[in-house]
This record gives structure tokens, sequence and C-alpha cells, in this order.
């Protein structure tokens, strides 16, 4: 197994944004009724790449927004807007998981569990 700091600099070698890139964690749908605003929020809970995740809600946008008036006991009229909303990812938290998987595999492998 290659040492933390090492596999760690050999990470950071390999990415020049290292801790400045961006992610879309969720979409909030805002659509209306005859009466009513209502905000629908979809989270990006399979970490679809941006533009997968920016381009499912706005083709599925309309469906889901009928679905929540269904829900809401409501009729649905029109899609107001779609806002979207970016978190920053932690390279070093990233890192750290993956390294401890590797070390926790390897230790495994060695063990025969």
């Amino acid at each position: 197994m290659v040492a933390y700091g090492i596999a760690k600099a050999r990470a950071m070698a390999n990415r020049t944004d290292w801790n400045e890139r961006t992610e879309i964690t969720k979409a909030v749908i805002t659509w209306v009724d005859e009466d009513y605003e209502y905000e629908l929020e979809i989270e990006n809970e399979y970490r679809m790449d941006d533009a997968e995740f920016t381009d499912w809600v706005e083709e599925n946008a309309e469906s889901l927004a009928k679905a929540d008036a269904e829900e809401n006991g409501t009729t649905f009229e029109e899609i107001d807007g779609i806002d979207f909303t970016e978190k920053e990812i932690d390279d070093d938290a990233l890192f750290d998981e993956e390294y401890e998987n590797a070390c926790e595999f390897e230790w495994e492998c060695q063990t025969g569990r």
C-alpha cells in the first residue's frame, strides 16, 4: 500500500482544480396552480454529473410538478422556474474516504476475509 502522504500528493498532482470544483446537489422546481406558488425540491441523490442532472430535471419538470400537484390535492398549471443549488466538492474528504476504503480492502485481502 502506498503511504497516505505519497498517495495524496499523487492525487493532487493529477488535479489542477483540487478543492475548486462544484457540483449541483439539488433542483427547486417552482410551479403554480390557480391560487398559489409551490416549490418542489429534487435531490441529486444518484450523484449525476451536472449536465446530466440539469437535463433530466428540465425534461421531467412538468411530470414531476404534476405528480406533486396531485399529492397536494391541487391542479398544476405551469412551471414558473427551475433553480439549481451548487456546493463545493471537498476533494480532501473524497480522497480520505477512498484511501480508507483501499486500506480496508487490502487488509481484508491479506487476512482472507
